[in-house]
């Protein structure tokens, strides 16, 4: 993904406005001799401002480019489980419970009339380096453990749009998610980007991927107790690539957890997160 670093950095609207009341060429003189100037700062900077400012610039071009023809996006060596009684439940706690990253995401039976009130829960997804666990917990009578995970303090969940996950586990199970960051609102609060960023762009921007996503699969019914094959991957694929776009921020660009919560920067700066992203 290949940008022009000035476009970030340069007012094109008024650079046209000039062109408009001045005259094509005096626009273009202008437009020619500020973009120079810029290469010459940028040609005399530190890595760091650099690759911070290269950053930006691809994330204010993200909706003009295309992923069709990269790689599809994949679960790699990941696991799937999925997870529809309370023993299953209770085993898969047990390893989650020793994670410190999760990629988390639900899912829920869509409602297409009017007035109607949303379904309940039907999945909870969760992911770390090895595993990508798939709850059906509209199939399970005590799912206590599970929640106690999101409200542990020492487990990271990073998702994507998680206002109405977590709104949806108040109403149902009244409790409130700790420790979360939601990835698609990041850049919008704490980087001047004018919009939330999905799961796809998301990929695009940080793995340089094509992640497949499918309104039809996310229409269907999730309280299938059979989940489809399209279904596993669909649901896999949500929790698994925000675990991944994390992991990969704090690699490549290790100086962008100065927008995170202080909360995490703390952990992080004292190498809590080096050993998993070393293996990563």
């Amino acid at each position: 993904m290949k940008t022009d670093i000035s476009e970030s950095f340069i007012n094109k609207n008024r650079i046209d406005l000039i062109k408009k009341i001045c005259g094509n060429k005096t626009g273009q003189e202008l437009e020619k001799a500020v973009a120079n100037a810029f290469s010459d700062v940028v040609n005399s900077l530190d890595d760091k401002t650099y690759k911070l400012i290269n950053f930006i610039s691809k994330l204010d071009n993200i909706n003009k480019f295309t992923d069709e023809t990269l790689p599809s996006y994949s679960l790699k060596n990941k696991k799937v489980h999925i997870i529809k009684t309370e023993k299953d439940l209770n085993d898969a706690v047990l390893k989650l419970e020793n994670s410190k990253i999760l990629g988390f995401d639900t899912e829920q039976k869509p409602i297409f009339e009017k007035g109607v009130p949303p379904s309940k829960i039907a999945i909870i997804q969760m992911c770390d380096d090895k595993d990508c666990y798939l709850f059906q917990v509209h199939l399970i009578r005590n799912i206590k453990p599970l929640l106690n995970i999101l409200t542990n303090r020492n487990i990271i969940k990073v998702g994507i749009g998680l206002n109405g996950d977590t709104s949806a586990l108040y109403t149902e199970f009244k409790i409130r998610p700790k420790c979360c960051i939601d990835f698609g609102s990041l850049f919008k609060a704490k980087m001047s980007y004018p919009n939330d960023i999905g799961a796809k762009k998301s990929v695009l921007l940080f793995l340089n991927e094509n992640l497949q996503k499918s309104k039809r699969v996310s229409r269907s019914n999730w309280e299938n107790n059979k989940l489809t094959d399209t279904q596993i991957r669909y649901a896999s694929e949500d929790a698994s690539c925000v675990y991944d776009v994390f992991c990969s921020m704090l690699i490549d660009y290790p100086f962008l957890v100065e927008i995170l919560p202080t909360w995490f920067q703390e952990k992080y700066n004292h190498n809590y997160y080096e050993k998993l992203l070393r293996e990563f």
